[in-house]
C-alpha cells in the first residue's frame, strides 16, 4: 500500500507517526503536494493507491484507510 500525505498539515509529524504506526507494511510518503488543495491545511488528507481520503480527525482517516 501507497500513502502520500501532504507537508502542510500542521501536524504532519504526529500524523506521520500515526499512520506509520497502523500501517507498518505501508509505503509513507510525505509529498509537497498531492492536489488536493486547501483542505491540506485543515484537516488530515492522504492518497492511498491513487484514491483521495480526508477526515475531520487523524483517527477517522485511519479508519477509512483500513476501509479501503
Amino acid at each position: 500500500m501507497k500513502i502520500n500525505i501532504c507537508k502542510k498539515f500542521p501536524k504532519i509529524n504526529k500524523f506521520e507517526k500515526k499512520l506509520s504506526n497502523a500501517f507498518p507494511d505501508a509505503s509513507i510518503k510525505v509529498k509537497s503536494c498531492i492536489n488536493m488543495c486547501k483542505k491540506c491545511k485543515s484537516q488530515p488528507v492522504a492518497k492511498v493507491d491513487g484514491v483521495k481520503v480526508k477526515a475531520k480527525k487523524v483517527g477517522k482517516i485511519i479508519e477509512k484507510i483500513e476501509a479501503l
